[in-house]
C-alpha cells in the first residue's frame, strides 16, 4: 500500500469527476498572498468586499474565540475581522471558508461536523503548541478528510457509512484500499495540490492516519501530523468517555510527547474545546 501507488490511483479517479474550483475572489486574494506577506490591505479588503458570503464568513470566524487570542469582543465589520484574525493568516482563513462551504455535502452525514470538530480542536492544541500556527490547524483540521468528499461522489454507499469509521483510525484505511485502489487521504492530497495548498499542509492529509508517527523523518511534519491526530483521539475520547478506545489512548499518549504538551496543558485545550464543539 505504498503512498506512489495510492497518489496514482487517485489521480485517475479523480479525473471521473469534476474537483470544485476555488472562486475568482479567493484565487486572487491567493496570489496577492503569493506574492507578498504582507500585501496591500485596502486590496485585500476590496476583494473580500466584493464577495458577500467571505465577507460574512470571514466576520463569523474572527469571532470564534480559539482562531484569536485577542479580547473577545464582537465583530461586525471586515476591517476588525481582518484586525483580529491577523493580515498574514487570512489566506488560510479564507480557503477555511471555502473548505466548509464545500463539505457541508448532504451525501456524507457528519462530514462537515466531523471536519468542522477537528478543526476547532486542532486551532486549540495550536494555541498551546509552538510549532503549527492557529490558522494552519484549522485549515488542516477542517481539509483533513476532504478526500471522502472525492469518494462520495464515486461511491453512493460511502457516504452512509462514513461516521461509523470515525473511531476506528487506523483501520479505514485499509477497508478503502481493499475497495478502490486508494484512500481518502490520498485523494484529499491530490485535491490540496490542485489547490496549491501549502506542502506541509497537503503531505499532512496524505499521512494523518500514519500508525508510527517516528517514521516521519521531517521533525515540522511529524509535528503537523501529530496535532491533527491528536485531535481525533481528544474527539474520541470526549465522545466515546464511557467506552474509553486503547486506540485513542495510545494516539494521545504519543501525540502529547511529539508535541511536549504537559498534563495541564492537555487538561485546559479539553476544557476549551468542550465549550466550543458542535
Amino acid at each position: 500500500m505504498s503512498f506512489k501507488n495510492q497518489i496514482d490511483v487517485a489521480e485517475q479517479l479523480l479525473n471521473k469527476i469534476e474537483i470544485p474550483l476555488l472562486p475568482k475572489e479567493v484565487l486572487d486574494l491567493q496570489t496577492l498572498f503569493n506574492k507578498s506577506d504582507m500585501p496591500d490591505p485596502q486590496e485585500v479588503k476590496r476583494l473580500i468586499s466584493s464577495n458577500p458570503f467571505l465577507a460574512g464568513e470571514l466576520i463569523c470566524l474572527a469571532n470564534l474565540p480559539t482562531l484569536s487570542s485577542r479580547s473577545h469582543i464582537q465583530i461586525k465589520d471586515i476591517d476588525s475581522a481582518i484586525y483580529r484574525l491577523g493580515n498574514k493568516q487570512l489566506k488560510n482563513f479564507i480557503l477555511s471558508i471555502y473548505v466548509k462551504k464545500l463539505l457541508n455535502n448532504p451525501q456524507i452525514k457528519g462530514l462537515s461536523y466531523h471536519s468542522q470538530n477537528i478543526a476547532i480542536i486542532s486551532a486549540e492544541i495550536a494555541r498551546f503548541s509552538r510549532f503549527m500556527s492557529v490558522d494552519e490547524a484549522y485549515l488542516l483540521g477542517l481539509m483533513h478528510d476532504i478526500g471522502s468528499f472525492a469518494l462520495s461522489e464515486l461511491d453512493n454507499v460511502y457516504g452512509q457509512t462514513f461516521v461509523g469509521k470515525l473511531v476506528d483510525h487506523y483501520t479505514s484505511h485499509k477497508l478503502e484500499y481493499a475497495e478502490f485502489g486508494t484512500t481518502h487521504s490520498a485523494l484529499g492530497y491530490v485535491i490540496a495540490k490542485s489547490w496549491r495548498i501549502s506542502n506541509f499542509i497537503s503531505q499532512s492529509i496524505l499521512l494523518h492516519h500514519e500508525p508510527n508517527l517516528h517514521s516521519i523523518k521531517n521533525e515540522k511534519l511529524r509535528h503537523y501530523i501529530a496535532i491533527i491526530e491528536m485531535a481525533h483521539a481528544i474527539s474520541i475520547k470526549q465522545k466515546h468517555a464511557k467506552q474509553p478506545s486503547a486506540e485513542a489512548d495510545s494516539i494521545y499518549e504519543e501525540c502529547q510527547a511529539i508535541l511536549e504538551l504537559s498534563d495541564e496543558q492537555l487538561h485546559d485545550i479539553q476544557v476549551n474545546v468542550k465549550e466550543l464543539l458542535f
